[in-house]
Formats: C-alpha cells, structure tokens, sequence
C-alpha cells in the first residue's frame, strides 16, 4: 500500500508541476525624449489670408519639415501601409478653435478637429470665422517615431518614442 501511495504522489507531482513560460515581452523598456523647447521644433509655412470676410469660407495650406523625414516616411492610413517593421511613424494635426487676439499665455484651447497627415503639405478646409475683429488661427502638428529594437536572439526588448510638435499660430483680421 506505501508502494502505490508513494507512486501515485509522484505521478501526481510530475504531472502537476507545469514548466513556467516566460513572456520575452515583459521585460520591454519604454523610452522617451522630451525636448528642452515644446511646441516649436518643425520648420512650417503657412498659407492663409491676412484678412477675410465674416462666415467666408477659407482654406489654409500648410507646409513642414522635420527630422524625422530622413528616417521614415509616416504611414499612409487608407492602406496602413507598413514599410519598415522596426520603426513606424504618424503625423497629426489638431486644429483648435480660433481665439480672439491677443493671445493670453494662460488661455486654454478649444480642440475643434484633428486628422492624421500624409503629406508634408496639406490643407485644411472650411475655416470660418464668424465675427469681426482679430483672431487668432490656431494649429498644432504632432509628428511621432517609434522604434523597436531587437536583442541578440532576435526579441524585441526596447521601444523607444521621440515625437516633435510645432504650434502654428496666425494671426486673421476678420471684416464684413
């Protein structure tokens, strides 16, 4: 009776010990630089009228250059075209409501619209302001890498963000 105790809580301990897998995974490091200056690290033309009438419809043509163009193309979003598996990047623009001038440093903006971008120039259409005065156009571009980097057997064991961001401020007389 011992014999068959003893070789059933060993059966039984053998088959219950399970071999822990360990997730390679786990042990991604995140980095990430923040730059000294926020908000004004792309180099950017913008197209818009000085002056435009109230409920005018406008357009507004923007232009940038960054750092990041010499590395990566950003993803195309139609297709979510996905060219290098070790790096991606998305560029976004956030367009907030207009603000009367002058700007004060502490006023909040108001998001209205944002919209990833595929081109290093781009429109935004159906800009109206819809009283008098001065004003304020107000944008800001995100433009975001990420890359992965692989260890000696082949394992992603870092990711590593870096994004610059350009405010874009102009200022509009508004007339009737």
């Amino acid at each position: 009776m011992k014999r068959i105790t003893a070789s059933l809580l060993i059966v039984f301990t053998l088959l219950s010990c399970k071999k822990e897998e360990r997730n390679p995974y786990l042990d991604i490091k995140i980095s990430e630089e923040i730059p000294e200056i926020p908000y004004k690290q792309l180099k950017y033309k913008i197209k818009l009228p000085d002056t435009v009438r109230v409920n005018g419809i406008y357009k507004a043509t923007i232009e940038f250059e960054s750092d990041f163009d010499k590395i990566i193309d950003p993803l195309q979003v139609g297709g979510l075209v996905l060219k290098d598996s070790i790096k991606s990047r998305l560029v976004y623009f956030y367009q907030f409501q207009h603000i009367k001038s002058p700007m004060k440093s502490n006023e909040d903006l108001i998001l209205k619209d944002s919209a990833f971008v595929l081109n290093k120039k781009f429109d935004i259409d159906s800009i109206v302001f819809k009283e008098t005065g001065e004003f304020v156009f107000c944008g800001l571009i995100k433009d975001e890498i990420m890359y992965n980097h692989y260890n000696s057997k082949g394992i992603r064991d870092s990711v590593h963000f870096d994004r610059r961001m350009q405010q874009i401020f102009k200022k509009v007389v508004v007339i009737e």
